[in-house]
């Protein structure tokens, strides 16, 4: 597996209304209202969701995605070293992506590029 770089990162906040806009104060990108949660997208195509409390599971406030070559090759050899999805592989536009937890319990997850 190949790690080309950050991609994605997700915080969950309590007051996901407010970090969202002192965000959008400070970092000057461009926001996009999602369904219930906001997303910066920066100029080199990588993003920041600003989500609720409750959208990531204890005892996570984040999560990192990190970009591969192969989401469903890159699982195989994560699950050779005893690290397990944590829940399906899924997709937007953009990417296929899974997510897994590290062993503190924090939420990752691998994408690749749609093609």
């Amino acid at each position: 597996m190949r790690i080309e770089g950050l991609v994605f990162a997700g915080i969950a906040s309590p007051d996901a209304v407010g970090l969202a806009g002192f965000f959008a104060d400070v970092l000057g990108v461009e926001r996009v209202q999602e369904d219930g949660y906001t997303r910066f997208v920066f100029p080199n195509g990588s993003s920041l969701a600003v989500v609720p409390a409750d959208w990531i599971a204890p005892p996570s406030d984040t999560n990192l995605g990190f970009l591969v070559d192969d989401v469903v090759a890159a699982t195989a050899e994560l699950a050779v070293l005893g690290v397990a999805p944590d829940g399906e592989l899924e997709q937007n536009d953009s990417y296929r992506y899974r997510h897994f937890r590290a062993q503190d319990g924090r939420v990752f997850e691998l994408l690749d590029r749609r093609v």
